[in-house]
Parts: structure tokens; C-alpha cells; sequence
């Protein structure tokens, strides 16, 4: 199909070989009127566009359907979807491309679907530096059903008796829960935790040695944790730190 900017093309090449407008625009099938108009949008999606390209630089993981949420709370008025992917295009944003991803044959599908809120949590930890070098644990726990991310608890050192005073105070603000998944990591297997899980009804749900894509919900949100906030504030610290090491540099010039 070929577009109405395409047609305005042919025309013009037309018009530079003296051929009359009323003619060219009856043989290329467009009104004379669509050839004088003056596009207006361009001009308003200026401040937009500078917008969208502000936070695609600042969340370099995100795709137009995530900025058009963020300046829709931005912003008192609806932004459409169709205009930011628009602009998206303009602007030629694009994601980086994902590596694919190998089948691995024979994996288990996972044994216990959560069925409703509560039913099902699942907790992991993500491991990670300060800005000083100091080993960072941290702590994810995630309600599988509605894919809500409960808890980031960030320390040094997490043992048995923070992952008991977590999951207590989560179940006082959000409800007892019924299962929780994990690895066999020593910290969930701990005696003392496996204890007061059992002593509140709680099952704990091991997946099975060395399968993390049977901890799928908790796994998937780790990676987009690593990815959109600890890489991004990762990059931003390296590039604060070369343009310091730049001033110093050039005053010693």
C-alpha cells in the first residue's frame, strides 16, 4: 500500500518535470487539497518527544508501552499508546536485542500452580556490590499469582531468623499464605525456619537441585530487578566516576 507521503513524493518529481498539479494529483489518485495541507502535529509532539527520550535513556529496559505509563502519571491528561509508539518510531528507540534462549529438553513443568492470592510465594536472593565493594545480599519475595513483588530486604548477610521476622511481618500486612517456593539454599532449609513454617501450616515448596526454572515467577523478576535497576544504577555510578576522574585530569593540566 503506498502511503499519502509516498504520493506527495510523486508528485513533486511531477510538478520538477512541468506537469500540471490538477494533473498529476488526478493520475497518482489524491486531492489537490491534501497536497496545501501543513502537518501541526510534529510541532506539538516536540516536548514529547524530548520527554521520551529522557526516560528511554534513563530506563534503557523499558519499551514505549512502559514510558506511555510513566508519563501518563506524569501527566494530568491521557496519553494514547498509538502516540507515544509514534514518537517511539521517530525517535528510532528500539530495546537491545535479548539473547535467545536454548530449550532445555526434559525440564519439569512446575508441580504447584498458584490458584489464587496468598496461595503461592516464592523468595530468592540477588546478589550484588556497594559502591564501596561491600557484598550486598538481597532478599526478593514475590506472590505469584498476582506477580506482586512483596519485599526487597537489602543486607550484608541474610540468615534463618530475618527470612522468620520477613515473611511475619508480610503476612501481617498482606495475609497468611498457604505454600512458598525455593531453592535448596541453606538459609531455606534451615531447621529453625522449616520449623515455624510447618507451625503456621505453611508448605514449604523445595524445587529440585539445580532446577531454577522451576522458581520461574521469582527468577523472572530477579532478572528484570538486575537488569532495569542495579545494571542501570550500576552504569550511572561508572559514569559519574570517569567524569570526576576527567576533572581531575584536566585540572592538573
Amino acid at each position: 500500500m503506498v502511503k499519502s507521503a509516498q504520493k506527495r513524493e510523486a508528485i513533486k518529481m511531477m510538478l520538477s518535470r512541468n506537469i500540471s498539479k490538477r494533473r498529476a494529483c488526478k493520475e497518482i489518485g489524491i486531492s489537490r487539497s491534501s497536497m496545501n495541507y501543513k502537518h501541526t502535529q510534529p510541532n506539538k509532539d516536540q516536548e514529547l518527544a524530548k520527554r521520551v527520550k529522557k526516560l528511554s535513556d534513563k530506563y534503557s529496559r523499558f519499551g514505549y508501552r512502559r514510558i506511555g505509563v510513566m508519563l501518563n502519571w506524569e501527566h494530568k491528561e491521557s496519553i494514547n499508546a498509538k502516540r507515544v509508539y509514534r514518537i517511539w518510531r521517530m525517535l528510532n528507540l528500539q530495546l537491545p536485542k535479548k539473547r535467545p534462549r536454548r530449550k532445555r529438553p526434559g525440564s519439569d513443568p512446575i508441580k504447584l500452580q498458584s490458584e489464587h492470592t496468598n496461595h503461592v510465594w516464592s523468595y530468592d536472593f540477588v546478589s550484588d556490590r556497594a559502591a564501596n565493594g561491600q557484598k550486598l545480599k538481597i532478599l526478593v519475595v514475590v506472590d505469584e499469582y498476582i506477580r506482586e513483588c512483596l519485599a526487597l530486604e537489602v543486607t550484608a548477610s541474610i540468615q534463618a531468623h530475618h527470612l522468620i521476622y520477613t515473611l511475619s511481618r508480610l503476612m501481617i500486612l498482606h495475609g497468611k499464605l498457604r505454600f512458598i517456593r525455593s531453592d535448596n539454599d541453606p538459609e531455606f532449609t534451615a531447621k529453625a525456619l522449616v520449623k515455624r513454617l510447618t507451625q503456621n501450616n505453611i508448605g514449604p515448596a523445595f524445587i529440585e537441585p539445580g532446577s531454577p526454572w522451576q522458581n520461574t515467577y521469582v527468577e523472572s523478576f530477579n532478572g528484570k530487578f538486575r537488569d532495569e535497576c542495579l545494571n542501570s544504577e550500576r552504569v550511572v555510578l561508572q559514569s559519574q566516576r570517569c567524569s570526576g576522574h576527567n576533572r581531575k585530569i584536566a585540572s592538573s593540566l
